[in-house]
């Protein structure tokens, strides 16, 4: 019987075995890579060696483009992501067989440079011998351009057709020896054509191979870098996060090492993400109605009966836990609740007993509104602690799942939220990776942080803003707006980053804050 035709092949029973098998569906159905039964065993043997670990040597269909996928299995580190996170088997296999079937329709679209060679193939293919001497001589002059003469000899080709078509008259073995040379000549040139055609798909194919390769590379590159940020984020979301092209996810790397080298700011982001402490709501338990039992004393004994109550049974019960044979019936007995016990009068105070009580919810820590000083005079050190406090803070945002929002100012502000990474992961990493510049005026974050903390998602946040606090001083509205927004819970948190003298001269501001710390940059 003819595995194929039930959906199985010689890597695999049933290719139904495997999860999620649509992953692979358009490209087995669809693909422009072979015939249905090979494309299948393609998929599923791609899927085991990502899955699995089975090594790139045993795919099936070796040809060109199943050794570009073995070449990018042991290339690009991808085995290594997938043994790590299994669950990347499906979207990577389903990516890389993409990339194969892209690379093969772009081969078969691209034009031939070897059209004029073919025509011209074609054209002494078709020739009558009546016809040879007219077109021999622009053939072997095109030949002689392209080969070597040990490839393809005219020499020796253009002296059997001179012979073939001297030997007249001897019962056609012109035709038939003119026929003879033509055809061998003919399969040879086009050997030598196909041999270029080969060669040409081979480094088209390999310079494509390459490019997915490096992209590859950048990509798993890039999800190491979110992993920094977003340790315990799913593999599948931070795969996806990784294919956004404009993001600088080398910054995220270069923050991360920063904030190894940085104990005073690890030490501060830990200090504000305890600082607000996970909320105890009261919430009422009711269970309803109850009748109370009120239990006699075991001298008001009523008779036997069978039960599973083990504090009361009779002593012939008990004795057959003497004897080995015994013990069996015993549990069955129990298991049955068929053991004979001792049964007691017990008293019922029927009424409307409301059982009532409290126990204690526990809400998730609120978020953060960070804003973050992008003035002139924070360029250089106070620059990196600024941006290292913000990674710091965004990584426990993410780790206790807390919405984060991002506020930089200087003359004006731009806010970002950052709740949903992969969409924030382009202006985040654009935000880390430029250089502060511009005078500094604080009001507008602030109004933006007072305008977020309105929104339902953003009550319970607490404020933190990182700058060397050189400033002009706030309002009277903005600082009634803060007094009154810290009256209904929030905190206000400062990094003052560079020199401390500078607490004296905005004395009245640091006022406004709840905490205040010092990170002394040199």
């Amino acid at each position: 019987m003819n595995t194929r035709d039930n959906g199985s092949g010689p890597f695999f029973p049933h290719f139904s075995q495997f999860p999620h098998f649509s992953y692979f569906s358009k490209f087995i159905n669809f693909g422009a890579l072979g015939d249905r039964a090979s494309r299948r065993d393609l998929a599923l043997g791609l899927y085991r060696a990502l899955h699995d670990g089975s090594p790139p040597e045993t795919l099936p269909m070796p040809d060109g483009f199943t050794a570009a996928l073995g070449y990018i299995l042991s290339h690009s580190g991808v085995r290594e992501l997938c043994a790590e996170h299994t669950d990347l088997a499906e979207p990577v296999a389903r990516d890389m067989l993409d990339f194969i079937s892209a690379a093969k329709r772009e081969l078969d679209a691209a034009p031939s440079p070897f059209e004029t060679e073919e025509a011209l193939i074609e054209e002494c293919a078709a020739l009558k011998a009546s016809d040879f001497k007219r077109v021999w001589d622009d053939a072997a002059a095109f030949i002689q351009e392209l080969y070597d003469r040990s490839q393809l000899d005219t020499g020796f080709y253009a002296e059997a057709f001179r012979e073939s078509l001297a030997a007249r008259g001897r019962r056609g073995r012109r035709r038939i020896g003119f026929e003879g040379v033509k055809a061998h000549f003919i399969a040879k040139w086009r050997e030598l054509l196909a041999e270029k055609q080969r060669q040409r798909e081979e480094a088209l194919l390999k310079a494509r191979r390459d490019e997915y390769c490096r992209s590859l590379c950048t990509r798993i590159a890039a999800m190491r870098a979110l992993e920094e940020l977003y340790p315990d984020g799913d593999a599948g979301y931070l795969w996806k996060a990784g294919t956004l092209q404009r993001a600088k996810f080398d910054a995220l790397s270069a923050y991360a090492e920063q904030l190894k080298r940085d104990p005073l700011i690890r030490a501060i982001a830990e200090r504000l993400g305890r600082a607000q402490k996970s909320e105890t709501e009261a919430e009422e338990v009711r269970s309803g109605i109850a009748d109370t039992a009120v239990y006699a004393s075991k001298a008001d004994l009523t008779g036997v009966q069978e039960s599973g109550d083990l504090s009361s049974l009779v002593p012939s019960e008990t004795a057959l836990l003497a004897e080995e044979t015994c013990r069996l019936l015993f549990f069955k007995k129990f298991a049955e609740k068929k053991l004979q016990t001792f049964a007691y009068k017990r008293a019922f105070e029927a009424g409307e007993s409301l059982v009532k009580g409290w126990r204690r919810k526990e809400t998730a820590r609120g978020p953060f509104i960070l804003c973050i000083d992008t003035s002139g005079s924070m360029r250089g050190t106070p620059e990196t602690a600024a941006k290292t406090l913000c990674f710091a803070l965004l990584k426990i945002a993410l780790r206790e799942r807390r919405a984060c929002y991002l506020i930089s100012f200087a003359v004006g502000a731009e806010a970002l939220d950052l709740t949903d990474l992969v969409n924030a992961l382009e202006v985040l990493t654009a935000f880390l990776s430029e250089s502060f510049y511009g005078g500094t005026n604080p009001m507008p974050a602030l109004d933006q942080a007072l305008r977020t903390l309105e929104e339902k998602a953003f009550k319970k946040a607490d404020v933190v803003m990182a700058s060397d606090f050189i400033m002009p001083p706030l309002d009277a509205p903005t600082r009634r707006r803060i007094q009154a927004a810290r009256a209904g819970g929030t905190k206000f948190h400062g990094l003052l980053i560079g020199d401390p003298d500078a607490k004296a001269l905005n004395r009245p501001l640091l006022k406004d804050f709840d905490t205040l710390w010092t990170h002394h940059c040199i």
